[in-house]
């Protein structure tokens, strides 16, 4: 694939700055130059433990973090060669749900629990037919649509048929009832497909899925993500799933990227990176997949936390928990605890470790 619906480009994100300017403390930077693009129909994971970086980097592609306390300090969002970070606010809510759509955890919460599920997803064509003053094209705000002529002449034409329709195709076999229902009358995984099927009403371009199977049981997400992949694929939407799990990405990704203390580490098509993990870290998660149920003591896990982003530090933030780093020779050790930044190894697939260079430098002396 060589055709990026989105471009991120050395995103900094920081926390801590005030609408006067003025602040005791200064400001903490929670995400370092992350770089990743995201081809047109492509689903591309976001991976890393709790505290990487992954939702604020995910939100700060729409700007949705809270104001004014996160900022992005440098860096680029490219989406259809508009930079989504310095996009004004008026031009940025035309993206939001109708080109770039989002999925949330917790679905109970996305969802007006004193609405019908019918009367919600209608929302998406009132937003369409009040936001657009021509016949061939349409936009719109939150949960709104922008598609091509023949699209959304006929979504607006008659909706609840093609709310049916896609409801058919999210697994629902009774639509009817599922429309006429309120939230709290249908189960998790049944409302994170409702909320699957609202992002897609719209026809994005992008739908940024925010671990939307956490609060799920390990059944019920299989079903849910087979849903997105299968849906996302008719429609030709790209997708950004962000999640800690190593298991969903094997099976669901096409590419991967891992995220560790607000840097990517490491990136490649997922079978690469499943077959031949380069950096120690994602060697370490896939590590702390057991391999079947009936021997977890096989199950290794990794020493240590993810620090807090005020004890960043310039060089590699790995190395306090790397295996490789302590076993390894003292001029290795040095450089993983220096302050140079761990540079890149590879293409397609690479990663960024002092480890990986050190090994190259040591066959090219051989």
């Amino acid at each position: 694939m060589s055709n990026p619906v989105l471009q991120v480009r050395n995103l900094s994100v920081a926390f801590g700055h005030h609408k006067d300017g003025e602040s005791a403390e200064k400001p903490v930077q929670v995400t370092d130059r992350v770089s990743f693009e995201i081809n047109a129909g492509e689903f591309f994971a976001l991976v890393g433990e709790s505290g990487c970086g992954k939702s604020v980097t995910s939100m700060s592609i729409l700007r949705l973090l809270p104001q004014p306390s996160a900022r992005i300090v440098e860096g680029s969002v490219l989406f259809e060669e508009k930079d989504l970070a310095k996009l004004p606010l008026a031009e940025l809510q035309k993206v939001r749900g109708s080109e770039i759509a989002c999925i949330f955890q917790e679905p109970m919460q996305a969802l007006n629990p004193v609405v019908t599920i019918k009367k919600q997803l209608l929302e998406v064509f009132k937003f369409c037919a009040s936001s657009t003053g021509k016949s061939g094209a349409v936009s719109a705000g939150k949960n709104g649509a922008k598609s091509d002529a023949v699209s959304a002449g006929k979504n607006c034409a008659d909706p609840l048929a093609t709310i049916r329709e896609m409801l058919l195709q999210a697994g629902f076999n009774d639509p009817d009832r599922v429309l006429d229902a309120y939230p709290h009358e249908l189960s998790g995984g049944m409302l994170q497909r409702v909320c699957i099927v609202m992002a897609l009403l719209p026809k994005p371009k992008l739908i940024i899925a925010d671990e939307p199977t956490t609060a799920l049981d390990v059944t019920v997400q299989a079903q849910v993500l087979a849903v997105l992949k299968d849906m996302a694929e008719r429609t030709g939407t790209a997708v950004l799933l962000i999640t800690h799990n190593m298991g969903i990405v094997s099976q669901y990704a096409d590419r991967v990227a891992v995220m560790y203390a607000g840097r990517i580490v490491e990136c490649g098509p997922v079978r690469d990176v499943i077959d031949n993990p380069l950096h120690p870290y994602t060697q370490g998660l896939l590590a702390a997949i057991p391999e079947n149920h009936s021997d977890m003591r096989t199950m290794k896990s990794i020493p240590g936390s993810v620090p807090h982003a005020r004890d960043f530090v310039q060089g590699c933030r790995f190395a306090d928990r790397c295996s490789v780093c302590a076993e390894g020779c003292a001029e290795l050790r040095a450089k993983c605890r220096s302050c140079e930044v761990p540079p890149k190894v590879g293409d397609s697939h690479f990663a960024c470790c002092f480890a990986l260079r050190h090994a190259e430098d040591t066959q090219h002396h051989i």
